[in-house]
């Protein structure tokens, strides 16, 4: 065999990984990465062993840094040059401090005065040439927390709160933003998602997170954060008190149990009784076993976030005493049921209820006048007034074979819609409800219709997509227009950046039209 152990921080780490490897697996190898020169020659039984990564050549340092600072065409100014160089050498040829350094500098696409570039090369110490320690790296990407405007360090900050190289994805982080109160504004009539999605593109911007994919719309899907960064995040959220990580590593708490705000909780070996953190604003559980540590929160009446995603759970009835909740997460969890009393949680923003043993929806949530986010499944039966949901703007994934047509045409009474998924059958009299209604959602921009197999009939020719659209899908695998719909061309659809049809035949004017105006 030959095994990856990616990362180790601690000599002591080693010797329990080294213990389940066998001494007389001839021709095995394990190879091991560190920062740390002691855990490395640790790992071997010759110094002759390590291999140190040697650091960017000057020559490559300069065209990573100006690759991002400049533009292709115009190159480093003369007046900047001196000063880059200087900056570089600082930067030691370490690539994380080369593009933190450059994202710094042209924050927004915009060089900064060369006053600007001073200022940072006499901030940044000595830099990494002499001493390639983690300290001055940390002083390198802590100035670049700093220079963050006040608006973003809460929302860096809050990513403290997810396991090392976790996958974060962007439209729950948003959400959990907006929960948060970290993403507002004083205009009443600003789409927060979207102002949540500027925060976390400035960040990529920035290179204080690290994007990952690229979803059909050409967008991130998520992020992570690099282990460095994240240690930095960690120790300011300590320090701040913004949030308290329980993963096993010692990290200091709260003198007082009820000083935490923002609870992670990462390893279930540890035993904290949280009852007693009254205060505690937000709670996120990152393992399985959570019994006995989150059966009773009733107290916590000043709870905005509850995300327990993945968590061994089947009884939340609690949270109907949770009434300043603005985010509920139990997917993946073993919940069978809401409380009726949900309709107490009046500044409920998302509910996320996917992949849950859920049935039927209590109609007590169609009370919840303020969400904006319901994720629910097929099997999952929603009940009447669900147009009541006036500020909805995300509705997925929703079964329409066997709703009435009345609650088809409730749902063009939700008329903030950005994001619809439903499933339904290719039925005439539905599809005349849903066209009526899908007319209606002027805001909508992405639309999945699941329609099952055969020839899908259910949108006529006289339909008139909403403007707004940037994504079309019709996903099943063994569904299909016979032809190219009439209402599918860059006239109706000018801002539909993906699209997903299957079509039996295409008429060669359709290739001719999409060939030179989409393409």
């Amino acid at each position: 065999y030959i095994i990856v152990i990616d990362d180790i921080w601690d000599e002591k780490v080693w010797e329990f990984i080294n213990c389940a490897f066998s001494k007389k697996s001839l021709g095995s190898r394990l190879i091991t990465t560190t920062r740390i020169v002691t855990v490395s020659e640790a790992c071997c039984s010759s110094r002759d062993d390590v291999y140190r990564m040697k650091p960017l050549s000057d020559d490559v340092s300069r065209t990573l840094f100006c690759k991002i600072v400049f533009s292709q065409d115009k190159g480093c100014p003369q007046e900047l040059v001196q000063v880059s160089k200087d900056i570089l050498k600082k930067c030691g040829g370490i690539p994380l401090a080369i593009i933190t350094i450059a994202s710094l500098l042209a924050n927004n696409h915009q060089i900064k005065p060369k006053e600007q570039w001073y200022a940072l090369l006499n901030s940044i110490g000595h830099g990494l040439t002499e001493d390639r320690s983690l300290e001055q790296m940390k002083k390198i990407l802590l100035y670049s927390y700093y220079d963050l405007p006040s608006y973003l360090k809460p929302c860096l900050l809050y990513l403290s709160i997810f396991p090392e190289d976790y996958k974060i994805m962007k439209i729950k982080l948003i959400w959990r933003w907006i929960s948060e109160g970290f993403v507002y504004s004083e205009k009443q009539e600003t789409d927060l998602y979207e102002l949540g999605k500027k925060y976390f593109n400035e960040l990529v911007n920035r290179s204080m997170i690290q994007p990952i994919g690229i979803d059909d719309g050409e967008d991130k899907q998520a992020c992570r954060v690099h282990d460095m960064v994240l240690d930095i995040l960690c120790s300011l959220s300590t320090e701040e008190n913004f949030v308290t990580i329980l993963d096993g590593t010692g990290r200091k708490m709260p003198n007082l149990e009820s000083k935490v705000r923002r609870l992670s909780i990462q390893n279930s070996q540890i035993d904290v009784d949280i009852t007693r953190m009254t205060q505690m604003r937000s709670l996120t559980v990152f393992i399985n076993n959570v019994v006995g540590k989150v059966s009773d929160i009733s107290s916590f009446q000043v709870l905005r976030v509850l995300d327990l995603e993945g968590c061994d759970i089947s009884d939340i009835g609690y949270v109907r005493n949770l009434v300043h909740l603005r985010y509920l997460g139990l997917r993946s969890t073993h919940v069978e049921d809401l409380p009726t009393e949900i309709k107490k949680l009046q500044f409920l923003l998302t509910l996320d209820l996917r992949g849950t043993k859920i049935k039927v929806l209590p109609s007590s949530v169609v009370q919840l006048r303020r969400l904006m986010c319901l994720y629910v499944d097929l099997h999952m039966k929603l009940p009447s007034g669900i147009d009541n949901l006036a500020s909805l703007e995300v509705l997925g994934t929703v079964l329409l074979y066997d709703m009435d047509l009345n609650a088809v045409k409730e749902l063009g009474h939700l008329t903030k819609l950005r994001v619809l998924q439903f499933h339904c059958d290719d039925d005439e009299s539905l599809g005349k409800a849903l066209k009526e209604s899908l007319s209606n959602l002027y805001k909508l921009d992405s639309l999945d219709i699941f329609v099952r197999g055969g020839d899908i009939n259910i949108l006529s020719e006289d339909w008139v997509p909403p403007l707004q659209l940037r994504r079309l899908a019709f996903p099943m695998p063994f569904s299909w227009f016979k032809t190219l719909p009439s209402w599918i061309n860059p006239s109706s659809l000018s801002l539909l950046t993906y699209l997903d049809i299957k079509v039996a035949e295409v008429r060669s004017e359709c290739r001719l039209c999409f060939h030179e105006e989409l393409h």
